[in-house]
Order: C-alpha cells, then structure tokens, then sequence
C-alpha cells in the first residue's frame, strides 16, 4: 500500500496518510519565497491575508500577490454577480 506521495505503507500504518492542505487546483505551483519588507508593510500583509477568504494561508498570500501583478484568474463569484447585474441594469435602461 501506498500514500499519495507514494510511500510505503502498512494496513495498520494510519498516520501520515492525511495531507496537511487541501490539494492545489491544476494550474497552481507551489514554490517557497523569502521576503523581504519593513515591519509596517509585514504588518499590513498579515491584516490582509486574516481579511481574505482562501482556504490557507499560502492560497492568501498568493491571491494577494495575483491582484498585485495584476495576473488574477480567479473571479470572486459576487464580483461577478454584481457586474452581471450591472450589465443587466444598463442594457434595461
């Protein structure tokens, strides 16, 4: 038997066979960065990640780094609510 990072395992071997994060979607890479940034700006960094809505902490950082490049694929669906109704609103009136 085998986990999902294909290690060995025993049928009473129990532990270690749960991942720690949710798995990343098929277009997303996982790379380690070191940072460097003043308190203050490290500071509104932590202030943004606890306001985002992503599933761990990484998915946060990277979805604010996204935006920031202005590379962002992902679409919250109210954004896109609230522009499709804004469509809906113009082509009315």
């Amino acid at each position: 038997m085998k986990d999902a990072l294909g290690r060995r395992r025993t049928p009473t071997q129990t532990k270690g066979l749960r991942p720690l994060y949710p798995p990343l979607e098929s277009d997303h890479h996982s790379q380690s960065v070191r940072i460097a940034m003043t308190q203050r700006a490290w500071a509104a960094l932590e202030r943004a990640i606890g306001n985002s809505r992503a599933l761990t902490r990484p998915r946060a950082i990277g979805d604010l780094l996204e935006r920031a490049l202005g590379t962002s694929q992902a679409v919250d669906w109210q954004e896109w609510q609230i522009r499709k109704e804004k469509q809906l609103l113009q082509r009315a009136s």
